[in-house]
């Protein structure tokens, strides 16, 4: 299990390996990032490294994690909460989010490599992925809904296929990304999104007579 110290200098140090881990994997790719490797440039040891990350897959999960809070920290910035209060719909705080990523080629290899990986139940991103997928997808269906009963939004369309669909674009466009990095992925998930509100929902086939 992944040691969570309690004390400043735990938690410090745990922060410095985190962030080496990316410098590390963002050099060297994922094959090539090693506990022991992590453990020098981070100037502790294998063992101690060990104390805090059972594994390289637990730990490279966390990297993950720890980019999260640093972007929820910068969501609760005063500036950031006057940015989303003009900022309502998913689409473009997709794009935005998809803005910054561009800048941090290392962070969008980690995800997409975890994300592969984390198919398998038994991988340490299993979880990580599986919720962070259920909290965007809820968090566009319930706008989407809200949107419908103001009337700002077409009450034909199906939120559930909506909010799946562009967390697909968002994902998918980054995997593009790193074989193209002229992609704009923010404009991508613009023009999707817009897209998706657009489209009249096709009837539901009815089902063959048994």
């Amino acid at each position: 299990m992944t040691a969570r110290s309690s004390y400043p200098k735990g938690v410090a140090k745990r922060e410095e390996i985190l962030r080496v881990t990316l410098e590390v994997f963002g050099r060297e790719g994922e094959r090539n990032t090693t506990l022991r490797t992590v453990a020098k440039e981070s100037r502790i040891s294998l063992t101690g490294l060990m104390h805090y990350f059972e594994s390289k897959d637990h730990l490279l999960t966390e990297v993950l994690r720890a980019s999260d809070r640093a972007a929820e920290a910068r969501f609760h910035d005063p500036e950031a909460v006057r940015e989303r209060e003009a900022v309502r719909d998913p689409g473009e705080f997709l794009a935005r989010a998809l803005t910054v990523n561009a800048a941090h080629s290392a962070r969008v290899r980690l995800y997409v490599t975890l994300a592969a990986a984390s198919t398998d139940p038994a991988h340490p991103a299993h979880t990580y992925f599986r919720d962070r997928f259920a909290l965007l997808r809820a968090t566009i269906t319930e706008h989407l809904t809200a949107e419908q009963r103001a009337g700002r939004v077409s009450s034909g369309l199906d939120p559930h296929f909506i909010a799946s669909a562009l967390v697909a674009a968002s994902d998918g466009i980054q995997l593009q990304w790193l074989s193209d990095p002229g992609i704009d992925m923010a404009d991508h998930v613009r023009r999707v999104w817009r897209t998706l509100l657009a489209a009249p929902t096709p009837p539901i086939a009815a089902r063959p007579p048994a």
